[in-house]
């Protein structure tokens, strides 16, 4: 029999409820899995299909601006018509612009395949974190998404190198196509997974424009919210300034490929080890607050570190530090984040929260 879990979302049994949770995890994966493989292939794709350098970067950041605007929009989404047909819809129609990027001929036709991909992949991460928020226990919530977060940093480990081998041995197309067969293999797991989970339907369909953008601008007034979206934008500010100028320092100072690829390697692994680790339960414990805090904290040490120098020895701590700020702020981040909101609301401030995250990165890339 379906009971209402006091988490805000119904449930036929704790098994089912478990599984909507692997099922979120799963999502996450492919989600971050995708946005990774594309990272060292899409300004390459681009210039072999004819884009000029301009052309390519705008191709390139073309996904960037389609996925803000699309979280905003998969926000409203998820929250008036609940998390499994948008997340499930997601998965098939990113998959389908995937497998476009096999089929494409020319960069024109490659930028109408990056703005759709942008559009249908930005529900899956504000839908599977909301989901978790509903599922998770009160007092799990840091370390669920912890886990979730330790998974998007295994994802940046395998995604890039994985995505590399196989375009130097079969080509641009095939890689894409391997990407939309893992959304093809994930949205039926969703399905079956999250078919008897249903959340309370909140935005009414008559809403306006205005409406929403007051419910946007609601949320960002929130103060546990505005902590965490605070500390998401600071972050990822810095986070698109190293992914943009630590490469190019490290070339300039006569470092190889393989060097830049161990820096962020290194980074990525340290984060998912905190995440994982039980340091996140100090923050269901304790609050989220002190957390958030170290975390900004090493990201600034990390970041000062690197200023002082790339030597190898340098180089590591500072990757590490930076690490260990990203792995206890984020789950700390996304815990406020589901505190803060009821669950009719949750896939909008988790489209907001990832909005911000696009922001921060551009922002970064640009300074």
């Amino acid at each position: 029999m379906m009971s209402e879990s006091r988490w805000g979302i119904a449930v036929h049994s704790p098994v089912a409820a478990a599984r909507a949770l692997w099922a979120a995890r799963l999502v996450v994966f492919v989600a971050f899995f995708d946005l990774f493989v594309q990272y060292p292939l899409a300004a390459p794709y681009a210039e072999w299909l004819g884009a000029t350098p301009a052309l390519a970067g705008f191709i390139v950041a073309s996904y960037s601006i389609a996925n803000l605007l699309g979280n905003l929009g998969a926000g409203l989404m998820l929250d008036r018509f609940g998390r499994t047909q948008p997340l499930v819809l997601g998965l098939l129609v990113t998959a389908l612009a995937l497998a476009g990027y096999a089929l494409v001929r020319g960069a024109l036709q490659l930028l109408a395949v990056r703005l759709l991909h942008g559009l249908a992949v930005a529900a899956l991460a504000p839908g599977a974190f909301a989901l978790i928020g509903d599922v998770a226990a009160p007092d799990q919530r840091a370390r669920a998404m912890g886990l979730n977060g330790a998974l998007i940093a295994v994802a940046a480990v395998v995604a890039p190198p994985l995505a590399g081998v196989l375009q130097d041995r079969l080509g641009y197309g095939p890689v894409f196509l391997v990407d939309a067969a893992l959304m093809v293999v994930a949205a039926p797991v969703a399905w079956l997974a999250l078919r008897h989970l249903h959340s309370k339907p909140a935005t009414p369909s008559e809403a306006g424009l205005s409406q929403r953008v007051a419910r946007y601008l609601a949320l960002a007034r929130r103060p546990q919210l505005a902590q965490a979206y605070g500390t998401i934008l600071t972050f990822t500010v810095s986070l698109g300034f190293l992914v943009t100028h630590l490469p190019l320092a490290i070339e300039a100072t006569g470092g190889t490929a393989a060097q830049r690829g161990l820096a962020f390697s290194l980074y990525a692994v340290v984060a998912a080890l905190v995440m994982a680790s039980p340091l996140t339960r100090y923050s269901d414990r304790r609050g989220h607050i002190g957390p958030l805090g170290a975390g900004l904290l090493l990201v600034g040490l990390g970041l000062l570190t690197l200023a002082l120098g790339l030597a190898r020895s340098l180089l590591a701590l500072g990757m590490v530090a930076f690490g260990l700020g990203f792995g206890l702020l984020f789950p700390s981040a996304s815990a406020l984040v589901v505190e803060a909101t009821e669950p009719v609301e949750r896939g909008s401030a988790f489209g907001l929260f990832y909005a911000l995250y696009s922001v921060g990165v551009i922002l970064g890339a640009i300074l």
